[in-house]
């Protein structure tokens, strides 16, 4: 419950200001493109600055939608970033030999995180 106060007072925060007022209803889109443009950047080189404008579009996209209270959207996107650390994991594991703890780090958090929404989407 107090999670959900956090949410509907930046969605009022997000609503008073007009860029951002702009961008609540792009905000599943947003989120989900930059994850899963996250995702093709583990294969594809992308650049560094693309690579900074996605990561930082995927955490405003995930505010955006966590502030419209849309937990099971949330899930979803938190669900395709792991999947891209997943992979990277994997990747490093079997090519490289080489245990990689800063991406087991981030799909476990992910995961753990993804987790909370998808049963957060169930208690509304």
């Amino acid at each position: 419950m107090k999670f959900e106060r956090v949410c509907q007072s930046l969605n009022v925060y997000f609503a008073q200001h007009p860029v951002f007022k702009v961008l609540l209803p792009l905000s599943v889109p947003i989120m989900l493109v930059c994850a899963v443009l996250e995702v093709v950047g583990r294969f594809i080189s992308l650049g560094g600055v693309v690579n900074i404008l996605v990561f930082w579009g995927f955490l405003l996209g995930l505010l955006l939608v966590l502030s419209l209270c849309n937990f099971k959207m949330a899930s979803i996107g938190l669900v395709i970033d792991g999947a891209g650390y997943v992979l990277s994991f994997l990747i490093n594991l079997i090519r490289y030999h080489y245990v990689s703890y800063s991406s087991l780090l981030y799909v476990l958090l992910f995961g753990f995180f993804a987790f909370q929404a998808y049963r957060k989407s169930f208690s509304k």
